[in-house]
C-alpha cells in the first residue's frame, strides 16, 4: 500500500504494471512468489474498492471514492503527543462511551500515561473538504471468497473492539485535531474531520466488505485533548 502511495495511488496502465512487478520482486525475495498474483489482484481490487466513508454531523454520507481517487494525503504521518498523569481508565471511559456504539470490549488496566507518545498514521488523506485517517490491518476473519460475511460492518466492528483499534483510532483522531488547529486557521473539527477508515485488506469481495468506519464526536476528541492537556485529572 506504501508503494502504491507513492505512485500516486494511480491506477493506469503504466503505474499497474511497475506495481504488479514490485509485488512479484518483493514476493520472490519472501520465496512467497505463488502469492504474487492474489497480492496483485487484491491491490488492484483495493485501489477501486469503496472506502465507506462515515456519515458526517449533517447527516449526510459522503459520496463514493476509492483509493485510486485520491489525489491529497501524506502517508506514515508521525505524530508526538505529550502526557502527564494520563489516567489510562478515564481514557478508556471517554472511548467507550463515544465509539462502536457502547459496543462491550476490554478494559484497560488502571495505569498513567507519562512522558512523550509516538505513533505513525498509515494514511491521512483529503476528500470533498474533510480530512480523514486510513490504517491497513492485515487480520485473518476467514476466507473473504468463501464468506463475504467474515468482512462484514458487525463482524469488523467486533474485531475493532476485541483489538481495541477504537482507542487507536481515537488517539490518532486527536492528534490530526491537533494538527489541524495548528494549521487551519478557520479549522472546526465538525467541518474539517470526516473520522477514520480501517481497511481489513484480507476482506475484499468486490461487494463493499472490508471497511470499518467511523467517525466519533467533537465531545469526544475534546475530552481526550483535556486529559493529554493536563485538564481531565
Amino acid at each position: 500500500m506504501e508503494e502504491a502511495a507513492a505512485a500516486g495511488f494511480a491506477h493506469d496502465a503504466d503505474s499497474l504494471r511497475r506495481l504488479d512487478d514490485i509485488i512479484a520482486r518483493e514476493c520472490a525475495l519472501r520465496r512467497w512468489a505463488e502469492q504474487a498474483p492474489v497480492l496483485q489482484q487484491a491491490l488492484r481490487a483495493w485501489l477501486r474498492h469503496d472506502l465507506g466513508l462515515p456519515v458526517q454531523p449533517d447527516g449526510r454520507r459522503p459520496a463514493q471514492v476509492a483509493l485510486g481517487d485520491l489525489r491529497t494525503y501524506q502517508v506514515e504521518l508521525e505524530f508526538w503527543l505529550s502526557s502527564h498523569r494520563v489516567d489510562v481508565q478515564a481514557l478508556d471511559h471517554a472511548v467507550r462511551c463515544h465509539t462502536l456504539g457502547g459496543r462491550p470490549r476490554p478494559a484497560l488496566l488502571p495505569a498513567r500515561l507519562e512522558g512523550l507518545f509516538k505513533g505513525f498514521m498509515d494514511l491521512v488523506f483529503l476528500h470533498d473538504g474533510r480530512y480523514y485517517i486510513a490504517d491497513y490491518k492485515s487480520n485473518f476473519l476467514g476466507d473473504a471468497s468463501a464468506d463475504a460475511g467474515r468482512y462484514a460492518p458487525d463482524a469488523l466492528a467486533e474485531d475493532v473492539a476485541r483489538h481495541r483499534y477504537d482507542l487507536q483510532y481515537a488517539l490518532y483522531l486527536l492528534a490530526l485535531h491537533r494538527q489541524l488547529r495548528a494549521r487551519l486557521p478557520d479549522y472546526d473539527y465538525d467541518r474539517h474531520v470526516g473520522g477514520a477508515v480501517y481497511l481489513y485488506l484480507r476482506g475484499w469481495d468486490g461487494q463493499g466488505g472490508g471497511v470499518h468506519a467511523e467517525r466519533p464526536p467533537r465531545a469526544l476528541v475534546e475530552a481526550l485533548d483535556a486529559l493529554f492537556a493536563g485538564g481531565g485529572q
